[in-house]
């Protein structure tokens, strides 16, 4: 009997319940094309369409439903079995899902300086600028999320607050006069694709309605700063996060007042794991750091 293609199995829970291969492949951590082969190596072992691909994408035949139905709960006792094992040896460390660029430019310059007062507990982080849902991910820990909150099936606590302005490459605007928000829509805006609202927002807490005449967006905070910095446009500058490039000199505010935004950066965490001992101990040396920083 050939070996249980397990990867392709896990592919296929994940397919039957997100019902699309994006999300899927997010959560997976590989690419669509990936998920797609899993899937028919899975039809190949069973001999059996599990699958019907329509321009609208993917629909379970009868016999997907009976397998995700049989599947499902099973595949949820061995992930949780799983977990169970691995526990006695994460009693010193915690996993944490988290956005790239809060990673880079905020999180890892204070874990270095942070172990003492963490007392100890070994922090690694998985970076994606997807939310990860972290029912479906019993190997994260936590979270730190920038939203509004709340997220289903967590508990959210607000660590840190965004203030938004913008930012460009010294000299990109010279001798353009900015005497109010509605001129920055001159020139072209660079945002990120994943949280759009981030432009609208500032300009109506500026009391201008948002106009964009020329837009370019990027799935990475990161990416939005570098383009900015190389002189593609104007960034909106989410202050921790740009800091970093405003203190080193590659991104200059253009406006000396800023807006605190309606998302923050919250830790979140699954609800039944509030007495995770690792966790509130994580969420105490953010508070401090926030506090710092502020």
């Amino acid at each position: 009997m050939s070996p249980l293609p397990l990867r392709s199995i896990e592919a296929f829970v994940v397919v039957a319940r997100e019902r699309g291969l994006g999300r899927s492949a997010s959560r997976l951590g590989i690419t669509v094309p990936a998920v797609s082969r899993r899937l028919r190596i899975l039809e190949q072992h069973l001999g059996t369409r599990l699958f019907d691909r329509t321009p609208r994408g993917l629909a379970l035949t009868a016999a997907g439903e009976r397998y995700i139905a049989e599947l499902g709960p099973a595949w949820d006792s061995v992930r949780a079995a799983t977990e169970a094992a691995r526990m006695p040896r994460r009693g010193r460390s915690l996993t944490v899902s988290v956005i790239p660029t809060f990673a880079a430019n905020w999180l890892v310059p204070r874990l270095v300086d942070g172990h003492a007062r963490l007392r100890g507990l070994d922090v690694s982080l998985e970076t994606s600028a997807d939310i990860i849902e972290l029912a479906e991910r019993r190997d994260l820990d936590c979270a730190v999320r920038l939203g509004r909150g709340p997220w289903a099936g967590t508990v959210s606590e607000r660590i840190l607050p965004i203030e938004a302005y913008p930012v460009a490459r010294p000299g990109f605007v010279a001798g353009d006069r900015l005497g109010g928000a509605a001129d920055l829509a001159r020139h072209t805006l660079v945002g990120s694709s994943h949280q759009p609202d981030f432009w609208p927002e500032w300009f109506r807490l500026n009391g201008a309605a948002f106009h964009c005449g020329a837009c370019r967006s990027f799935d990475n905070l990161q990416l939005v700063y570098e383009a900015a910095a190389a002189g593609l446009g104007i960034a909106i500058g989410l202050d921790p996060l740009v800091r970093p490039y405003v203190e080193n000199g590659r991104l200059v505010r253009l406006r000396p007042d800023a807006v605190t935004l309606s998302r923050s950066f919250h830790l979140v965490r699954r609800a039944d794991g509030a007495a995770d001992r690792r966790v509130a101990r994580f969420g105490a040396w953010l508070r401090t750091e926030a506090a710092r920083a502020a």
